[in-house]
């Protein structure tokens, strides 16, 4: 029997420098984000994440941090 270590991310989203531009809702493969009817960016299934930080990378003002626990 083979068994797959899974790993766990923590994403944190800084408001203060978040311009809501949605680089990360639309890049993400695993739709770990989400946008509320007002346009805010939030974290949906942070589960979900496998940790490949294209939204942290991508991200023009450094408002994402993604860090394996």
């Amino acid at each position: 029997m083979i068994l797959k270590e899974y790993k766990n991310f923590s994403i944190k989203i800084d408001k203060n420098f978040c311009k809501e531009c949605l680089i990360c809702y639309k890049v993400c493969p695993k739709k770990v984000f989400d946008k509320s009817d007002s346009g805010l960016i939030f974290v949906k299934d942070e589960n979900s994440c496998i940790g490949c930080r294209i939204c942290e990378n991508l991200c023009p003002d450094f408002a994402i941090e993604v860090e394996e626990l």
